[in-house]
């Protein structure tokens, strides 16, 4: 990316790793050094708008972690050479889940730009496309691309746009659609679905916009009838246990 560029480029901050470049007065929430086998990083306690110029462990020239709305080009970028990769290669998998990962950048970025539409359209499409994965990959696991889309559509939208991700994924949950058996032990996919769905409802009832919502109460019962599922409750992680706890520490009881 060249020192002479860094130094006069002011306020701007440096390409990405994938080549993005920050537009200007762009912040960063942190740092990392340009050599994979490196590995080093940091985040800032605020967003700002520099880094440091090179690693101190190594010498090599950083790049920045962008800070949120810049981290969304950022991502795509890097979606883009993932997706360039896995084609050169010939690495099917990595492909798939890509162009997963693409598909809920294309929802969020229709909600970025007020498209409502056109998103409900990729939503749509992915819920399809994920089902599709869900029955012929046994491995796959769906939950952190619906999380994803939650979370995208909670920033970038708005709660009921949010709902409509969560609906149709409680309800596969509770029909125990494939990805989503009973023996959590020895199925990483089931948990890992059940887990982001519990995660998701967290996310939808912690917004500040909810309290009052006449979804309210419905999502609380879809959170709980997943986390009080006899084959997913004491597969939780420690934070989700805590968060439900504050809802209601009876949750683990009958309904």
């Amino acid at each position: 990316m060249g020192l002479l560029r860094r130094l006069f480029a002011g306020e701007q901050l440096p390409p990405t790793k994938d080549g993005y470049q920050p537009p200007q007065g762009a912040l960063a929430e942190g740092w990392q050094c340009l050599d994979p086998d490196c590995g080093e990083g940091g985040y800032f306690p605020a967003p700002r708008t520099d880094i440091p110029r090179w690693c101190e462990t190594c010498g090599e020239e950083t790049y920045p972690r962008l800070a949120w709305p810049w981290e969304h080009g950022a991502r795509r970028a890097e979606l883009d050479a993932l997706l360039a990769e896995a084609e050169r290669d010939g690495n099917e998998y990595l492909g798939l889940l890509v162009r997963f990962h693409l598909l809920t950048w294309s929802f969020e970025d229709h909600l970025m730009d007020g498209d409502t539409r056109a998103a409900q359209g990729v939503l749509a499409h992915t819920d399809r496309q994920l089902r599709g994965a869900m029955r012929e990959e046994p491995h796959f696991t769906e939950g952190s691309y619906r999380f994803a889309m939650v979370l995208g559509a909670l920033r970038s939208g708005g709660p009921e746009i949010a709902l409509r991700v969560l609906e149709p994924w409680a309800e596969l949950a509770r029909q125990l659609g494939p990805g989503y058996g009973t023996d959590l032990e020895h199925d990483n996919a089931a948990r890992t679905n059940y887990r982001n769905l519990v995660s998701s409802c967290l996310e939808w009832l912690g917004d500040g916009r909810t309290p009052g919502h006449p979804a309210y109460g419905t999502v609380v019962r879809w959170m709980l009838d997943t986390a009080r599922a006899p084959h997913v409750r004491d597969w939780l992680t420690g934070d989700q246990d805590r968060a439900l706890d504050a809802l209601d520490p009876y949750w683990r009881g009958a309904p």
